[in-house]
């Protein structure tokens, strides 16, 4: 087999096969020409290309996997190999070639279509799509079943002999150089990890349920949870007749929406009969950059004016980050009703932090859908099985499956590179140096480094400091799963030189065996609140190595010892829902500028307290209540405590999403001192917090009665592509409000000592705070800024007596700044 690419001049050079000789003594009107068409950079191969013979003009299109067989009147003639998003081939053949044809078509930037005409076939072709959108969509049925292959390959690209040859650390592994793509020009990738799944899938509309059941899988390769997650963008369904696809948490713009001509711009292209039916050729490229959009092409069946196979390649300048090509291809069956039901879909995906040209990972992925049944009655009685909306089951044995099981009911087989990845697997798994190598990275990004059945880490809390401690040091120590899979175990060890004391954590959860769902946890904890958000729940502290480098000056920090042993059992029924009983001790030591113990504590000696907590979470919800029990382990308060939170993240076609939280409680009983109440969480940093008001101090605000709930709104590029100027960069606009209202009876106000010190903690006395913030995210593709204005009750400061600072005074606008890593 001889592969044929414009770098190699055209000219064909065919090598005969076993079977040549005799297909020359068969007469000229029965020959064929047999080849396969594939894309020269990725080596997928290429659905629905067009194969046409420049003088008779006779043609053909390849089958789904890349494939043509094309009749020849066995003389000299010129074969026209093209596609959409293609450049175009042609190869001359002579009475004398024969065989196979291998032909290799390159990718082409796509260009704007400009329609001249006043009549646009194309604009007509998607008007009519549109118009049989209800009869055509494959979601329209009430529910169906397929049996479902599912395979997904992860590819270095842009790997070279002579690059590893360079790098000194991969002197030791150069034998995978043998393992390198070198057939694809100039952009050679190594196959590093492969994953197939076969099962059944079930699926209704209404309600909308989802069940996967997998009898078989195997993984093997470089298998890195954290990458397998980032790439989680593929392992989805979409349905290109919709009017948004959602593509890594982005929005983009179907070309088959009720919407379409206001983003793209269609052109007609020709026809072809397959099977004696005719099929239009529809192309289409975005209006506009800048928008979330594609390009690509799409075949019509014209009597149904349903979509037989469609390509996508997202635009050049999307709002999407790290991906620098984006291939979706999807193939649809016609039934024998006439109507239309998918049965192929395929995902090609180049994701890279650096540049285009440099290391990069390239994800494959083909769902095959076959033996599909539609509205059958044992469908439902199936999902009713679902705990959950959408829930995945795993058969037992479905992991030792033998490779004759996988011979056997693969639907299609493996090609070359991707039957390397488990060969490369099991060589480079046996090398101690290159589990070494996969061991220290992990440690440099996650911060854990496991060492067998232990870890240790994360490092950036290794060493930090603070005005109490001032030079802070902690080491961790936790179980893997090697040590095992039910058991966890964790603890630290903290020293700080400033108070010379040592301070650490234990706790340990068990996982009981069984589908049950029921684990259990105890814990003992002794040190500082190192400024988490609320003391029961763990958070962004200033237990790290930059905490000091993002504190706004001339705050002073206020610390809380805690003690607390905890114990408490949870019952999971799948993802949605789940109950937590909690008992737990506390014992509480504040410094100054925060009241002393002695001032608050009910004995005037310390604050011990006794709680038992159940919380349940039913997902968006989530309600809480706790009772302090006086009398038990020495617990000084009697006291009902009832929370609850609602939290959830709204998409909004065409605008973006808004995520918002709802919350509410109220406590009663005994007076309390302000750390049993609820502290609504400030921040005391540059580093903008999501759960905290940003431009509260800590302890500044205390209720026993509150309501409140943030909003924000992520417009992602909407607004700012009304600008010319900025429609090519990534940069996107949000705007959020925060508000909160609370109020403290007289006992509890009397208790805490409000009059005490210069700094002193407030009571909201029934009145809102409310912070509004805008800003702009993904600066850089890393970095968010929130410009943060104050509204709230007028903010007394100490000057030998209580003044008011007015609202336009300094303290009521602020500018945060933040990093993470998003698409």
């Amino acid at each position: 087999m001889l592969t044929v690419s414009p770098s190699t001049g055209y000219r064909p050079l065919l090598l005969c096969i076993c079977l040549g000789g005799i297909f020359l003594q068969l007469p000229a009107q029965n020959r064929f020409i047999h080849g396969i068409v594939v894309n020269q950079s990725s080596r997928e191969k290429i659905f629905l290309a067009s194969v046409i013979w420049k003088n008779n003009t006779r043609g053909a299109v390849t089958d789904s996997t890349g494939r043509f067989h094309i009749p020849w009147n066995n003389v000299p003639d010129t074969l026209i190999i093209s596609c959409a998003g293609y450049s175009t081939v042609s190869i001359p053949v002579s009475p004398q070639d024969t065989g196979e044809l291998t032909v290799e078509l390159p990718e082409k930037q796509a260009e704007e279509v400009v329609v001249m005409a006043r009549y646009n076939r194309g604009l007509f072709w998607w008007k009519k799509i549109v118009q049989h959108k209800q009869v055509n969509n494959p979601y329209k049925y009430h529910s169906f079943s397929s049996d479902v292959y599912r395979k997904l390959e992860l590819d270095l690209n842009n790997v070279t002999r002579e690059g590893l040859a360079k790098v000194k650390l991969m002197k030791p592994f150069g034998f995978i150089a043998n393992d390198i793509d070198s057939v694809s020009g100039d952009k050679p990738f190594l196959p590093v990890f492969m994953k197939e799944s076969s099962g059944k899938c079930y699926y209704s509309a209404h309600p909308r349920k989802r069940r996967e059941e997998i009898a078989a899988v195997r993984t093997s390769g470089l298998k890195n949870e954290g990458v397998l997650h980032f790439i989680g963008g593929i392992e989805q369904s979409i349905n290109v007749y919709e009017n948004y696809i959602t593509l890594f948490g982005k929005e983009f713009i179907s070309p088959l929406s009720s919407s379409g001509d206001a983003h793209y711009n269609y052109r007609g292209a020709d026809t072809q009969y397959i099977d004696g039916q005719r099929y239009l050729h529809l192309f289409f490229s975005p209006k506009r950059p800048g928008e979330n959009t594609f390009s690509g092409n799409c075949w019509i069946h014209q009597a149904t004016w349903a979509v037989s196979s469609i390509d996508l390649d997202i635009s050049s300048t999307a709002d999407i980050n790290f991906v620098h090509r984006f291939t979706i291809r999807q193939e649809f069956v016609r039934q024998p009703d006439n109507t239309w039901i998918f049965s192929r879909d395929q995902f090609v995906v180049e994701i890279s932090p650096l540049k285009k040209e440099k290391l990069s990972l390239i994800a494959r992925q083909t769902i095959l859908y076959r033996q599909v049944q539609i509205d059958r009655p044992e469908i439902a009685a199936i999902l009713d099985k679902n705990t959950q909306p959408e829930q995945i089951v795993v058969a037992a044995d479905a992991k030792i499956r033998p490779d004759a099981w996988w011979d056997l009911y693969r639907p299609e087989p493996l090609s070359v590179n991707e039957g390397k990845v488990y060969k490369l697997s099991d060589t480079l798994q046996s090398i101690p140096l290159f589990q070494s190598y996969v061991h220290t990275a992990e440690f440099l990004i996650d911060g854990r480094k496991p060492l067998g059945t232990v870890e240790i880490g994360p490092w950036y809390k290794w060493i930090s400091g603070n005005q109490r401690e001032k030079l802070r040091l902690r080491f961790d120590l936790a179980t893997t799963q090697k040590f095992s899979k039910q058991l966890w175990l964790h603890g630290y060890l903290a020293y700080g030189a400033g108070d010379n004391q040592f301070k650490g954590q234990l706790e340990t959860r068990y996982k009981l065996p069984g589908n049950g769902g029921y684990s259990v946890e105890a814990s003992y904890l002794h040190d500082l609140d190192n400024g988490r958000a609320r003391n029961d729940e763990e958070g962004v502290s200033t237990d790290n190595l930059f905490s000091q480098l993002i504190r706004r000056p001339g705050i002073r920090q206020k610390f809380i010892m805690v003690t607390q042993e905890r114990t408490g059992v949870t019952k999971e029924w799948g993802k949605a829902f789940s109950a937590q009983l909690l008992l737990s001790r506390s014992t509480y030591t504040t410094f100054n500028p925060l009241p002393p113990i002695k001032m608050i504590a009910s004995n005037e000696k310390d604050i011990i307290n006794t709680e038992l907590g159940l919380r349940l979470r039913y997902t968006p919800f989530e309600l809480g209540y706790a009772v302090g029990i006086p009398g038990m382990a020495g617990g000084d308060y009697r006291y009902q405590k009832l929370n609850a939170i609602i939290t959830q993240n709204v998409h909004l076609p065409g605008w973006g999403h808004i995520s918002y939280q709802v919350y509410g409680g109220r406590i009663w009983g005994d007076p309390l001192p302000f750390m049993l109440l609820e502290v609504h969480p400030g921040n005391e940093t540059y580093y903008y917090s999501k759960q905290a008001f940003n431009l509260m101090s800590r302890y500044e605000y205390v209720s026993d009665r509150y309501a409140g709930f943030s909003v924000e709104h992520n417009f992602d590029k909407k607004l700012l592509n009304l600008l010319p100027l900025v429609r090519r960069l990534k940069v996107r606009q949000f705007w959020n409000v925060k508000a909160v209202w609370g109020d403290l009876s007289a006992a509890d106000k009397k208790l805490n000592r409000w009059e005490y010190g210069n700094y002193r903690m407030k009571s909201l006395n029934g009145r809102p705070y409310i912070e509004l913030g805008t800003g702009l995210d993904n600066i850089f593709k890393y970095f968010r800024l929130d410009c943060v204005w104050r509204f709230a009750p007028v903010r007394p400061v100490y000057m030998g007596t209580w003044l008011p600072v007015r609202p336009n005074l300094p303290g009521n606008f602020g500018v945060f700044g933040s990093f993470h890593i998003q698409f």
